[in-house]
């Protein structure tokens, strides 16, 4: 029987009725040493749920509704009932990752690290099982949380090395334009983090690789905007409008016009003739 990790004060014999009432039982403070180790009787699940085995995507579809709502608790109960049927179902790692770190807050509040650390186990394993997952998008997922989690932790190694796999993942991916959508999630978080020349880098082997292009070249142009280098951001912008958006999006109209107007706004400035 799998080991069941809850929240320390979700307590075995609740009646699923009062989450369905609503009741969300989000707990900010906790040790490290009470983060959910308590171990569940099959045969209570079994009752709870009316003795019957629903296939994992049904927990799955049911714990997605709750984090929707908020439910952070009923959440919790749900994947790790479904981990209790199904251990080596991706998208229920994956989900419960993405559970255990909507409910850490700050690592400074007690037990919010030891959460994190539950986070970083299951992305890990969603990771491992990625063949796995029915949407292969949430392996890269994965990957970008545990970034975030090690960016919050303060944990400098592990974070560099999850950002070398990242890297790694990108270069020995065949499909230029799955190439593409990595740069671009890496152009994105370095972005964030006003680390601009490495976001314009990848926003450029993005762009290179065919992927979100137009909107690839605006972002660097919008780094180049801040770093003063007008040159540079009027070649972008008139590089930019040569290109269609690849996705219909209603922010695709603003960004059209921005374009425009910005390079109204740079009519005065000189490119320098390219020497040969």
């Amino acid at each position: 029987m799998k080991r069941i990790f809850l929240t320390f004060n979700i307590l075995v014999l609740i009646p699923l009725s009062i989450y369905a009432k609503g009741q969300s039982l989000n707990i900010p403070n906790r040790t490290a040493d009470t983060v959910r180790t308590i171990n569940i009787d099959t045969n209570t699940y079994s009752s709870l749920f009316n003795g019957k085995l629903e296939p994992a995507w049904v927990y799955i579809g049911e714990a997605k509704r709750a984090i929707y709502k908020g439910d952070i608790a009923y959440a919790l109960y749900i994947m790790n009932k479904t981990l209790m049927y199904y251990p080596d179902n991706a998208d229920a790692h994956y989900f419960l990752g993405l559970i255990y770190e909507k409910e850490a807050g700050s690592p400074a509040e007690q037990g919010g690290a030891a959460s994190y650390r539950l986070a970083i186990e299951e992305y890990r394993k969603a990771i491992n099982l990625y063949t796995n997952l029915t949407i292969p998008a949430y392996k890269l997922d994965s990957y970008f949380s545990l970034l975030y989690i090690y960016e919050k932790l303060i944990d400098e190694n592990n974070y560099a090395n999850v950002e070398k796999e990242i890297i790694d993942m990108a270069d020995k991916t065949y499909k230029k334009y799955e190439k593409g959508r990595i740069y671009f999630r890496l152009a994105e978080h370095y972005g964030n983090r006003n680390r601009g020349t490495a976001a314009i880098d990848y926003y450029r082997q993005a762009y290179l690789n065919g992927y979100r292009q137009k909107l690839s070249l605006f972002r660097m142009s919008l780094i180049y905007r801040r770093m003063r280098n007008y040159v540079q951001e009027k070649e972008t912008l008139i590089l930019a409008n040569k290109y269609d958006f690849d996705n219909v999006e209603p922010s695709n109209f603003d960004v059209q016009k921005a374009i425009v107007q910005r390079l109204e706004a740079l009519r005065n400035v000189r490119i320098p003739k390219k020497l040969n």
